[in-house]
């Protein structure tokens, strides 16, 4: 540890307070339940402060299991959980609580603030995940003796205030830009779906007929039936990973409107089966059974590094009329806001698993334009979208150095470089021979309301 600003001293997180775990009344007895007393699991540590929580307990319950009553202006932390594997959450208490098994508490000495704690609890989270793991292949769990070993850095106690209230103006201004940047996945989703209203509404390509004289007349509706020369469901063969057979699509090789090949699997096919099903660079396969529905109808064009690839069943195959219309413009169509209203109306099942069949597939009406204008509302669309995701990639860029920014803050918090030190502050030191003598002094706590009161 590098050396600390004047009147720092360096202890441990087991010195900073009063320590203890919880535990679970019996579910079986009704009465431990539906009480006034919050009790916090890991699911309800969700914000910096614990303000709501979805079980209660009773009197009753802390009397008779391993739960105990936490003071108010505790700070928890979860030693037990699989979302240790990317995060340590931490929380205050702003009123008594009680706590289950997988998380502990610690109720700082008179001195220490709580919000200082709970601050640097979260500037070291990467660090106490990486040397508080229990042993094995991942990390679910803190060893709670390593945890109270862990290192722990207490300025003077005017100076914690200092650093708190520095730390809760600085993070709030980024919580703000944090808030509206992740708002931009819901504004691109909704920017795109105008795009496409306005490209499959005739809006996008106005000048476009205006400049070559073509009229919004020469438009018309046609269902997917009347463009596609076969609607095909495909194999139901047992697939494999085996590279030295014929390769499959299934629906993990249908990504974003485009067909991925890292992932393939393969099967024996006979010479009928390949001409039947084998694809040609144009098809459009759709997916039409999955659990998410909005997965449900989405599409990718086979292009010739797919031909002579065979698909498997979840999948269609749409061989279109060309003549009619292009296999991007078809695709569009199916992101198309109503056309997409119109597909999850079909595929909505209360069984889990939404499916469309070919027959649904075929009564889709789109909007048909002659084939240059197809071609048209393709580019645009395209280039609008490109747009779009180049902005969403910025605002992604500028919400991880967000993330970035706190934690720089955080680091020079405790480093002792945020706030100017005070030569008038008393001493932390001092600070901490005063907590332990009270601490020496003071009776054993005990388990329960009285403890939680005399501590």
């Amino acid at each position: 540890m590098s050396a600390l600003p004047e009147g720092w001293v360096a202890i441990t997180l087991g010195e900073v307070g009063d320590w203890r775990g919880g535990g679970t009344p019996s579910k079986s007895v009704p009465e431990y339940w539906q009480g006034e007393i919050p009790w916090v699991s890991p699911k309800d540590m969700k914000r910096p402060t614990i303000d709501y929580v979805e079980d209660m307990i009773t009197e009753a319950a802390i009397a008779a299991s391993a739960a105990s009553l936490i003071r108010s202006g505790s700070v928890l932390i979860v030693t037990r959980s699989g979302i240790l594997r990317h995060s340590l959450p931490v929380a205050r208490t702003i009123r008594e609580v009680a706590i289950n098994q997988d998380l502990k508490a610690v109720t700082p000495a008179d001195g220490i603030c709580p919000e200082f704690v709970s601050w640097q609890l979260q500037a070291g989270a990467q660090a106490i995940l990486a040397t508080c793991a229990k042993s094995g292949t991942t990390v679910d769990s803190v060893d709670f003796d390593r945890l109270k070993v862990s290192p722990f850095v207490l300025p003077p106690q005017a100076e914690q205030r200092r650093i708190v209230e520095k730390l809760d103006a600085l993070t709030a201004r980024t919580a703000r830009a944090r808030a509206d940047l992740d708002r931009i996945p819901a504004l691109v989703a909704r920017y795109k779906q105008t795009v496409l209203a306005k490209a499959f509404g005739g809006e996008l390509t106005e000048g476009w007929r205006g400049a070559n004289d073509i009229h919004l007349t020469s438009w018309r509706l046609a269902r997917v039936g009347d463009l596609a020369k076969e609607v095909r469901y495909g194999t139901a063969a047992k697939c494999h990973f085996s590279p030295t057979e014929t390769p499959v699509l299934r629906i993990p090789n249908i990504a974003n409107g485009r067909i991925d090949v890292t992932d393939l699997k393969h099967a024996t096919f006979d010479d009928k089966e390949r001409a039947k099903l084998s694809l040609e660079p144009g098809d459009v396969l759709v997916i039409r059974s999955n659990g998410s529905v909005s997965l449900v109808g989405r599409t990718a064009v086979a292009t010739e590094a797919v031909a002579g690839f065979l698909y498997a069943g979840y999948l269609i195959r749409l061989r279109l009329d060309r003549d009619q219309v292009s296999s991007d413009y078809l695709q569009r169509a199916f992101e198309e806001p109503s056309v997409r209203a119109k597909i999850e109306s079909f595929a909505k099942s209360t069984s889990g698993v939404h499916n469309i069949n070919s027959e649904q597939l075929k009564s889709l009406s789109i909007p048909l334009p002659p084939l240059a204008e197809q071609t048209e509302i393709v580019c645009r669309v395209g280039r609008a979208f490109t747009e779009i995701d180049r902005l969403a990639s910025e605002a992604a860029a500028a919400r991880r150095l967000l993330d970035r920014l706190d934690q720089a803050v955080l680091a020079k918090a405790f480093r002792g470089e945020l706030v100017p030190q005070d030569p008038a502050d008393e001493p932390a030191s001092v600070l901490l021979d005063r907590i332990r003598t009270e601490r020496t002094a003071a009776p054993k706590a005990k388990r329960g309301r009285k403890a939680a009161v005399s501590d």
